[in-house]
C-alpha cells in the first residue's frame, strides 16, 4: 500500500470520528432541549398549582401552606425530573380533594341535606316539647277561681307561649340549617338546602302536645 493510499485512510477515518462526533453532539443538544422543555412545563405546571393552593387558601379564609424544603439535585436530571412529575401528580390530586372537601358541609358531610336538615328541625322541636311540658305543669299550678276556671287573660298568655314556642324553633332551625349547611367555600351555582317545609311540619306538629295535654 503506497503512502498515498495510507493517507486516503486516514482521511476516512478522521471523517467518520468526524460524524460521529456530530451525531453525538446532536444527540446531546436533542437530549438537552428535551430536558431544558421539560423543566419548564414542569416550572410552568407548579406556578400554576402553586397559584391555585393560594386561591383556595384564600377563598377557604386559612394561611396558605408554605413551600417545603428543595430536595438535592441528584446526578441523573431525568430522574429528578421523572420524580418531580410524580410529586405534582400528587400535589394535584391532594388538590383536588381539599377543593372537594372545602365544598362540603362542616356539620354531617356524609349525610344527605334533608336527613341533616330533618335532624336540625327535630332538635328545635324537642326545646319547643319541652317548652310545652313546662307551660303544661305552670297552667296546673295556677289557682283558679271559684268555678274553677282560669282568667282569660291567663288562658290568652298561655295559648300565646304555647303557638310563639314552635315558631321559635322554626325560625332556630332555619338559621341553625344554614350554619350546619354551608361549607367552608360556598359555591355560586348552589344555593343552601333549608327544606322549610319540613321544618314547618316538624315545628308545628308539636302543637299536638298541649292540645292532647288539654283533653289528657
Amino acid at each position: 500500500m503506497s503512502a498515498f493510499d495510507d493517507y486516503l485512510a486516514q482521511l476516512r477515518r478522521l471523517d467518520g470520528a468526524r460524524r460521529s462526533a456530530d451525531e453525538a453532539a446532536a444527540r446531546t443538544a436533542t437530549a438537552a432541549e428535551s430536558l431544558g422543555q421539560r423543566t419548564a412545563r414542569l416550572t410552568e405546571t407548579a406556578r400554576d398549582a402553586r397559584a391555585a393552593v393560594d386561591a383556595l387558601a384564600r377563598a377557604a379564609r386559612v394561611p396558605a401552606p408554605r413551600p417545603g424544603p428543595q430536595p438535592p439535585a441528584g446526578a441523573d436530571p431525568r430522574a429528578d425530573l421523572d420524580a418531580a412529575e410524580a410529586d405534582l401528580g400528587d400535589a394535584r390530586a391532594a388538590y383536588d380533594e381539599a377543593r372537594y372537601l372545602a365544598h362540603r358541609p362542616p356539620w354531617l358531610p356524609r349525610w344527605r341535606a334533608d336527613e341533616r336538615n330533618g335532624l336540625v328541625y327535630g332538635v328545635c322541636a324537642l326545646g319547643a316539647v319541652l317548652v310545652h311540658l313546662m307551660l303544661m305543669r305552670a297552667w296546673k299550678g295556677l289557682p283558679a277561681d271559684v268555678e274553677g276556671n282560669q282568667s282569660s287573660l291567663t288562658l290568652a298568655l298561655f295559648i300565646g307561649l304555647g303557638v310563639l314556642a314552635p315558631l321559635l324553633a322554626f325560625v332556630i332551625g332555619w338559621f341553625a340549617v344554614g350554619f350546619a349547611s354551608r361549607p367552608p367555600i360556598a359555591r355560586e351555582d348552589k344555593r343552601i338546602e333549608r327544606h322549610w317545609q319540613l321544618g314547618l311540619v316538624v315545628t308545628l306538629s308539636t302543637l299536638l302536645v298541649p292540645i292532647i295535654g288539654m283533653f289528657a
